[in-house]
Formats: structure tokens, sequence, C-alpha cells
């Protein structure tokens, strides 16, 4: 996984209204943690090379954090928080990691081929769209393929037939399901009457039927 560098600069305030007033500038606030760090430190990191340094990834991301007056320091992207609304990122946790040393982290799943299923007009159901690894931080792939070419209508793919490159080790159940393929789901057909049947029309709310009008004089 290639390491893309941010820079950020310590945030003095705390609070949602700094926050927001960050924001407004175009800086994320975010925080980092852990190894060299005697306590969590508040940061604040350009939205816009944050934006680009995270596209493509998935949610365990290694990036080479550069803060103002500390040397370079590898971190993992420990949580993101989003705007419900817009989806933008508004707040980031970074732990800082050895680059010597296996951790988890989550990776995309992509999907690689065409299924027969899918052309015999099956659905392809992705059940898992990450996977759980463990790797060092530099062996992290970007993302995982599953070559789906093989699978008919009702086949599925499961962790234990994944094939991460070297170095990586699939963190799941093995029997996990991660691809199936379905087959498409039958649409609601209408309700036909049978022949000689007859249909009842509808009564109006306040009107009478003619025993009841006889009955009513």
């Amino acid at each position: 996984m290639q390491q893309n560098t941010v820079k950020a600069i310590p945030r003095p305030t705390s609070g949602s209204r700094a926050a927001k007033r960050m924001r407004r500038d175009g800086a994320v606030p975010g925080i980092v943690y852990g190894r060299g760090f005697g306590a969590p430190l508040p940061i604040a990191l350009d939205a816009r090379d944050l934006r680009v340094a995270l596209h493509g990834h998935g949610s365990s991301t290694v990036l080479n954090l550069e803060i103002k007056g500390r040397p370079a320091t590898p971190v993992m992207v420990q949580d993101r928080q989003h705007d419900v609304v817009s989806k933008r990122l508004i707040h980031i946790d970074l732990h800082v990691i050895s680059l010597t040393e296996v951790v988890e982290a989550k990776v995309p799943l992509v999907a690689v081929g065409a299924a027969p299923g899918v052309k015999e007009g099956g659905i392809l159901d992705f059940i898992l769209r990450e996977v759980a690894i463990k790797a060092l931080p530099t062996d992290i792939p970007d993302s995982i393929e599953i070559d789906v070419s093989g699978l008919n209508m009702f086949d599925s793919v499961h962790a234990k037939d994944l094939k991460p490159p070297a170095g990586v080790t699939i963190d799941e159940d093995p029997d996990e399901m991660i691809v199936s393929v379905l087959p498409p789901s039958k649409a609601e057909e209408p309700v036909v009457a049978p022949a000689g049947a007859v249909v009842a029309e509808p009564e109006l709310v306040g009107e009478k039927k003619p025993a009841e009008e006889g009955a009513a004089e």
C-alpha cells in the first residue's frame, strides 16, 4: 500500500464551535495518539489533501503524518466521521504504528471476471464489501480481488477461497460467505379473477342499497 503524506498542525482549541470554524476554513479536525505521544494530540489537517490521500483506500489506511515541529510519523486511520447529509469528512482519528509490526486492517473487495450466473439473469450479491486482514503496514493492499468468473446460479465464495497477496493473512472465519449469485426476485404477479366470476364494485361511503332505502322510508 502506498503511503500518502498528509500535513497537520497542532490544534490549540477544541469544542464544537472551534471545529465548525476550522471546517469553514478548509481544515478537518482530528486527533493522533499512540507511541511517541504522551497524550492524544488534537490536530488540524488540510481537507483537500486528506481527501486525496484517502481516496480509493479502505477504512484502514496508512498515512505518513507530518506535524509541524515533529518528525514524520507513520499512522493508520482508526476512525472517520462523516456528515450524515453531505457525507463530507468532519473528523478523523489517527493511531501511530510501527512499520515493522503486524497490524489489523480492513481492505475493500473487488470482483473481477464475468459470472455465468449473472449472464443467466442472476444477481451478484456481496455479503461483505471489506475483509479483515493482518499484515505489516507496508504489505497492506489497496484491495483484494475476487475471481467470480466461475460462479453459476447459487454458487458462492467464502473467506477461505480468497487469495491475498504475499504477507497478508485473511482474518475472517474461513466459512464466512463473501459473495454469491442469487436468482432475480420475481415481480409480484397481478391477481386475475377466475373466468365468469363477478367482481363486486366498491360501495361509496354514504350510498345506500335499494333494500336499505326501502327499509328507511
